[in-house]
């Protein structure tokens, strides 16, 4: 913040932001609707393919770009049988986008092998040495 002390404001906004949210993610309510949000969504794409194309058509668009992220973190986190494989068109979809170089360059290189859980012990200790040091 003492480099840009005209975003301070900002920042101190994003972390109240950051506390709130972490407050909510212990809340098992709130978790339940957020996987309820996540199950229709990945019904509501499962029901718009009805041919191997992206989400908007032929082209991938930024409607896929906003996709993408969210499948990646289901196949980190190891919950793809859960969420992607049991939907039969959002499987297609993801394996043909796994397929995009791309994704091969700009995210799939840290979700193969080794380098996925090297990803998700990272982030793990991240979290856990700010949560407790409550500094995001």
């Amino acid at each position: 913040m003492a480099e840009s002390p005209d975003l301070a404001s900002s920042y101190h906004r994003k972390l109240r932001d950051e506390y709130k949210t972490e407050e909510k993610l212990r809340n098992p309510e709130v978790l339940r609707r957020s996987e309820e949000h996540l199950v229709t969504l990945l019904d509501e794409v499962d029901a718009k393919f009805g041919e191997p194309s992206f989400l908007v058509g032929e082209d991938f668009t930024m409607a896929d770009v906003m996709l993408v992220p969210v499948l990646a973190q289901l196949e980190l986190l190891d919950l793809q049988d859960e969420y992607i494989h049991c939907q039969p068109n959002v499987a297609e979809y993801w394996d043909m986008v796994k397929q995009r170089p791309s994704y091969k360059k700009v995210i799939g290189k840290y979700f193969n092998g080794w380098r996925r859980y090297k990803s998700l012990l990272k982030t793990w200790c991240f979290l856990k040495i700010n949560s407790v040091l409550r500094r995001y």
